[in-house]
């Protein structure tokens, strides 16, 4: 192969099929080739949520060299997490539909605050992690940590 490609190129690419493989589905899915309530997607959310993340997740931490895993990285992620997930709440709280019994106001506010942090680390993390840093770093124990921590 000729030169290096710079990481700003590979993370382009890396965008790139990612969102060209998201538009795949979602055209799939509106010209009907695939019909999620006929279960067409069932075995697809199987796979993907019982079988190949977990199993993403354990080879990660598996194989790191936890000793050499900055844990104020994975503190700074989980405390990022944590002003987002209260400022959201806060927000949807104080802001959305406050004319609701304070119940339904709490329910919306977790609701809202959950999809808030609830992150795509490994379906987008781990490409991009790969494209900014290639073979050099061991940067993907960091997703993992994070997303350990933060599905609490």
């Amino acid at each position: 192969m000729a030169a290096e490609l710079n990481p700003t190129t590979r993370l382009f690419n890396t965008l790139l099929v990612t969102f060209l493989a998201i538009f795949l589905g979602l055209f799939s899915v509106r010209l009907k080739y695939f019909v999620p309530e006929d279960g067409h997607v069932k075995a697809m959310g199987f796979f993907t949520g019982q079988i190949a993340f977990p199993l993403l997740i354990f080879k990660t931490v598996a194989t790191a060299e936890l000793g050499e895993v900055d844990l104020g990285i994975i503190g700074a992620c989980t405390l990022g997490k944590l002003v987002v997930m209260l400022s959201t709440w806060l927000l949807a709280y104080f802001a959305y539909q406050t004319h609701r019994d304070r119940g339904q106001r709490v329910l919306t506010a977790t609701v809202f605050a959950f999809y808030a942090v609830a992150s795509n680390d490994f379906a987008l993390g781990f490409p991009v992690i790969e494209a900014l840093y290639g073979k050099k770093l061991n940067m993907t124990v960091y997703i993992a940590g994070n997303a350990l921590v933060g599905s609490f």
